[in-house]
């Protein structure tokens, strides 16, 4: 897994320089700095994510709040901090929810992995507790994306920065709480963050963090692409489709048929590196691209508009100084990433009472009911369903609760019904979707009269 990294520099040097395909810097724009009025709080180790038309910049070292910028006005706004410490992780939002798992909370360097999903609602500015991650799976510095609206959590490390680098691929269905082990990656890495082209899922850079005591220095090059629609990884051919600059801490976004490496830090340099480079995961060709103004590393990048965005971080290797600049890279040919302003849907109930009728005592009836989530854009997370009233009726709900009901999605349930007795009984089912406690949870009338 580890390699001589000088030994590999010197074979590689002459390669890579006929290899990689510098793209003239006059031919494209440079990074530019974006001005505010208004500024972000600085940080590092923390995610840049956006969902709907706005930005968010979540969590680093320390609890900070979530920064909010609006690209439209180049205003931030400050919204919730996180409930707990998180850091190292790669946030992604789907379905105008914004999810953060595989991270770490707690001090350098045994930082233990998060062992919950966070799940933070941009209409209200509020975190919750979601589904738990299988203990045995729990890791942080890991990559985190979407592909066909499940959510992929791939690689990481289970003790902070010593030791438990491991190459696991796990799924998580938003739709039925559900987790899958999937095949592990050829190589373990952490301090990394992955990006999806087209079926591909690229994983490259990051290092082994406290492999033989080391830090910065044990980064490598190769590159891990799996495919979703196969189901099977591979190892781009060595030297040519490794990362052209190793380095671990990287921001990456996929841009049309290409994923965007940036930044980042390793034992070459004090400084954060400033390196952008692209990576075709079809052709296995990588394009470099106009480095950075500010070299950075532990944050993420944005890709809106034909532009791509990247705020915060670190400036040197380690855990300062911490950055509060936004720079802005416009790619005249990209294919331009939209979004709509997030809305909220509406939680119903196909009938508000149902009546089970005549039944003799200890017989069994059973109803399928209809949960949706009508109009607007954004998941409806659901923290709790419960039954009141007579305990003969038994709820039957088939996914894990919280659980996340997708926009105009629909799900079933099944309530029974075994009467002890002829006497009329009555319960309530109470559905409590996830808000400011404003809303009076969706309530459901259960009756049956006996014989």
């Amino acid at each position: 897994m580890i390699r001589s990294h000088l030994l590999k520099t010197l074979l590689l040097a002459l390669p890579l320089a006929l290899i990689i395909q510098p793209i003239p810097v006059e031919a494209q724009d440079q990074w530019q700095e974006v001005e505010t009025e208004t500024h972000s709080v600085e940080r590092h180790e923390n995610a840049f994510t956006r969902a709907g038309d706005k930005f968010y910049l979540v969590g680093g070292r320390g609890i900070r709040p979530t920064d909010i910028y609006d690209p439209q006005t180049e205003t931030w706004t400050q919204g919730a901090p996180t409930p707990i410490e998180i850091s190292h992780f790669q946030a992604v939002s789907h379905q105008g929810l914004i999810y953060v798992l595989g991270g770490m909370t707690g001090n350098w360097p045994s930082e233990t992995p998060l062992t919950h999903i966070y799940i933070y609602d941009p209409l209200i500015d509020k975190w919750t507790l979601g589904p738990e991650i299988p203990p045995r799976r729990q890791r942080g510095g890991a990559g985190v994306v979407v592909y066909d609206d499940k959510i992929y959590l791939v690689c990481g490390v289970v003790n902070g920065h010593a030791s438990g680098w491991v190459p696991w691929l796990d799924e998580f269905d938003p739709a039925t709480g559900r987790w899958r082990e999937l095949p592990d990656a050829p190589h373990a890495r952490d301090h990394f963050q992955a990006a999806v082209a087209g079926d591909k899922l690229v994983a490259t850079g990051g290092r082994l963090s406290g492999y033989g005591e080391g830090g910065f220095g044990t980064t490598f090059g190769e590159t891990d692409i799996y495919d979703f629609i196969t189901g099977t990884w591979e190892t781009l051919p060595s030297p040519e489709g490794d990362i052209p600059t190793e380095r671990a801490g990287t921001a990456v976004t996929a841009m049309g048929d290409e994923v965007v490496i940036i930044g980042g830090e390793s034992g070459e340099q004090i400084p954060a590196h400033d390196e952008v480079e692209a990576l075709n995961p079809e052709t296995g060709i990588w394009r470099t691209l106009p480095p950075l103004q500010q070299g950075r590393h532990g944050t993420q990048v944005i890709h809106y508009g034909s532009d791509l965005y990247i705020q915060a971080g670190s400036g040197d290797r380690g855990g300062g100084p911490e950055l509060n600049l936004m720079e802005r890279l416009h790619i005249p040919d990209a294919d331009p990433v939209e979004g709509d302003p997030i809305t909220a849907g509406t939680l119903k109930i196909n009938t508000e009472q149902h009546d089970f009728g005549q039944l003799r005592p200890y017989a069994t009836a059973a109803k399928t009911f209809e949960l949706s989530n009508e109009g607007g854009n954004q998941a409806i997370l659901i923290t709790y369903m419960i039954l009141t009233g007579s305990d003969t009726f038994e709820l039957d709900f088939p996914y894990p609760v919280p659980y996340i009901l997708g926009p105009d999605q629909t799900v079933q349930f099944e309530v029974t019904w075994t009467p002890e007795s002829s006497d009329p009984e009555q319960a309530t089912l109470l559905i409590k979707r996830f808000d400011r406690g404003d809303q009076q949870p969706l309530e459901l009338s259960l009756t049956g009269n006996g014989e």
